[in-house]
This record gives structure tokens, C-alpha cells and sequence, in this order.
């Protein structure tokens, strides 16, 4: 039998290559002839630069440059040989794993670091800039990485306004940076989610961030003013733009302040390795990611193999540390099933501490059932 496993990471926990790992053991466990491959995956935030680095020509560079609350790091970003450009893991320089959870504080959290990449890249000679988001510590529309690159956002008294989100309620004027060529600006999202309202930027991934209620209440008006100064100044909507409250606000920032486009970071990481043509050889294919809810089916990496694998008819297996939601609509988009590592009540350290031996114990009890009902 010929086995995929094509995971994600378990953020703050596992990574893809861990938990492709863990799945293999499960699989060797049941079936230790099969003939396996491991492929860690990403949609385009955390974990891309490994895919690259395996799949495609080029190098990562290492960079000096700042984490989320303005400490001094060092951070990678990839480049490609063939062409001049680069790819960007925002979570690489303002990732919410790089700060303590009792350090966390979206109010004042940056992307200027990922701009300091950006920036690095551009001086390379690189003409197009894929930015990977996800796994963002930052509620700021991507004002810190403008800033970087040496855009100037300014109050109405003419001051200079202070990196994160909470200063953008001040914001008056912008003042573009002087960039010399034409950069063709890209963003890889996973998310459909807007920069404003119920289900935007604020209200759905800020509190992950550390934010409180009082805190949701600054940010919503920080980007609300944020976005009104950007339409009226660049003649791009993006108030509505879908997938624009990804990295808090970053995508529909950049939209706005560069005219970037968003793309599926799933499918611009599958066209870059040919993915699809690979995964139609398989009998049967494992994926994997941290929770496992509606989300998954709308862009992110474990909806997006299950409808390839449907596609050419090939069962998909979806294990998560969270299953949530109607698992009707799971199934009709193309898993076979779908199923939590847990095997009783226990809370969530425990559940994080042998997130491992709990996958590897419910691919060999999944599997076990499909051998004996494919049989």
C-alpha cells in the first residue's frame, strides 16, 4: 500500500516534519511494509520555508532583525535561484511562538521585523516578494512592515506614531516609501476572514494574541481608522477584502499600501513543488493539523488535500488535536474521516506534552480499522 502523510503543524506544539513523524510510526506500527512518504506541509505560514528548502532551488538567508515586541533576533527568509524573488515567513521575525505567553501584547506588537526582511530582500535585487503570513503575534495591518521599509505614518500633529496596532487610531497621514523599481508584491493567505467586523482581523484572532476585551475594544477602533486613512489615501477598498484580516490586518495592509495580491498559500506552495501530481499515485493519504473546524475546508492546508484526494478518488484521513464543527460538511468535502487524537478527558497540557504519542496511537488504531474494512 502506498501511504501519504501531508501535515501541518500543531502550532505551538508540534511542527509538520514532527508530526509526519509521529503518523509514520502509527502507520509502521500496523503496516510496517507499506510503502511510505512524508511530505511536511504548509498553507503558507509557519513551516513554508522547509517545504522550499526541500522542494525548490534557492537558499535561505539569514537575517539580523526584531521580533513582534522590538527584540533584537536573527530570522530566515528564502530565496530563489532561478528568478529575483523571495519568499517571506512573516512568523519567522513576528511569530506569537517567538514571544512568551506572559510577554504577549498586541496593543504594541510589530511586523517591522518581517519589514526589515523585506527590506534585505530588496537590496538582494529581488523584484517580487511572496509574503507568507500566519502564526502572527501582530494586530498592526502590516503598518510595521511600511514603516521599514521607510514609509512614514504620522499623526495629526505631525508626529511619527509608535509601532502596533494601538497608535493606528492616531493615524492622520501616510507617507509612502521611496521604493526605485516596480515590485510585484504578493500575499499567501489561508484565511477569509476581513480586516473589520465580527469575523475580522480583531474580533477572531486577537485574543489568541494575549488580547483582553478592553484591548479588542482599542484594536477595533485602531483599525478602523487604520483602514478609512488607507482608502482615502490609495484608492484601494479594502475594508472588505477577503482574507484581508489575516496576520492581523498584514494582508489587507499590504493590499492597500502596495497593492498586493492574495493568493492561496496552499496552492502557491502546490504549484511551486508540483504537489497534485504527486499525490494521485497514492492508495491512501494521512493529513494533520491543530484543530480541525470550518476553517479547514476554506483555504486551509487539510481541507485542501482532502478535496485533491477526492478528486482522484483517494480516502483522506484528517487527524487533529481539536475536532470542532458539522462533520457533514467535512466529509462532502472530501475527507473519509476525521478524527481526534485524544482518548479521554485530559486537560490541555497534558494533551500538548504527548501530542506525539497520541497521534501515532490513533494512526495505528485508524489504520487497523481501514486495513481490516478495506480487506
Amino acid at each position: 500500500m502506498r501511504i501519504l502523510i501531508i501535515p501541518d503543524s500543531f502550532k505551538e506544539n508540534l511542527s509538520s516534519t514532527e508530526v509526519a513523524k509521529a503518523i509514520k510510526k502509527g502507520i509502521v506500527n500496523v503496516l510496517p511494509e507499506a510503502n511510505i512518504k512524508e511530505i511536511p506541509f504548509s498553507d503558507g505560514g509557519e513551516g513554508a520555508l522547509t517545504v522550499l528548502q526541500k522542494y525548490s532551488a534557492g537558499r535561505i538567508v539569514k537575517c539580523k532583525t526584531v521580533n513582534a515586541l522590538g527584540e533584537s533576533i536573527q530570522a530566515n527568509y528564502f530565496l530563489f535561484k532561478e528568478k529575483k524573488t523571495a519568499w517571506i515567513e512573516l512568523s519567522q521575525a513576528s511569530g506569537l511562538d517567538l514571544i512568551p505567553k506572559e510577554k504577549r501584547d498586541p496593543l504594541i506588537a510589530s511586523t517591522y521585523g518581517t519589514g526589515i526582511l523585506i527590506k534585505n530582500a530588496l537590496e538582494r535585487g529581488c523584484n517580487e516578494i511572496i509574503l507568507g503570513i500566519g502564526g502572527s503575534a501582530t494586530t498592526d495591518g502590516g503598518a510595521g512592515i511600511f514603516e521599514a521599509l521607510g514609509g512614514l505614518l504620522i499623526d495629526k500633529n505631525g508626529n511619527h506614531l509608535e509601532k502596533g496596532g494601538v497608535s493606528l487610531k492616531k493615524l492622520y497621514k501616510i507617507i509612502p516609501p521611496k521604493i526605485s523599481r516596480k515590485i510585484t508584491w504578493k500575499v499567501a493567505c489561508d484565511v477569509t476572514n476581513p480586516i473589520l467586523g465580527k469575523n475580522g482581523a480583531v474580533n477572531v484572532y486577537s485574543p489568541q494574541k494575549g488580547a483582553s476585551e478592553k484591548d479588542i475594544v482599542i484594536l477595533n477602533e485602531s483599525l478602523t481608522n487604520f483602514v478609512k486613512i488607507i482608502e482615502k489615501n490609495f484608492k484601494r477598498k479594502i475594508s472588505n477584502l477577503v482574507g484581508g484580516g489575516a496576520a492581523g490586518g498584514t494582508a489587507a495592509g499590504l493590499n492597500g499600501f502596495f497593492g498586493a495580491t492574495l493568493d492561496s498559500g496552499f496552492f502557491i506552495l502546490s504549484d511551486l513543488i508540483g504537489l497534485e501530481k504527486e499525490i494521485k499515485d497514492f492508495d491512501l493519504i494521512f493529513t494533520a493539523e491543530g484543530k480541525i473546524d470550518h476553517q479547514s475546508i476554506e483555504g486551509k492546508l487539510t481541507g485542501n488535500i482532502a478535496k485533491i484526494g477526492k478528486k482522484y478518488s483517494i480516502p483522506v484521513i484528517g487527524l487533529t488535536g481539536r475536532l470542532v464543527g458539522d462533520y457533514d460538511e467535512l466529509y462532502k468535502s472530501g475527507f473519509s474521516g476525521v478524527f481526534s487524537i485524544q482518548k479521554g478527558p485530559m486537560d490541555l497540557s497534558e494533551s500538548l506534552s504527548y501530542s506525539s504519542e497520541l497521534l501515532t496511537d490513533i494512526t495505528s488504531r485508524v489504520l487497523t480499522f481501514y486495513k481490516g474494512f478495506a480487506n
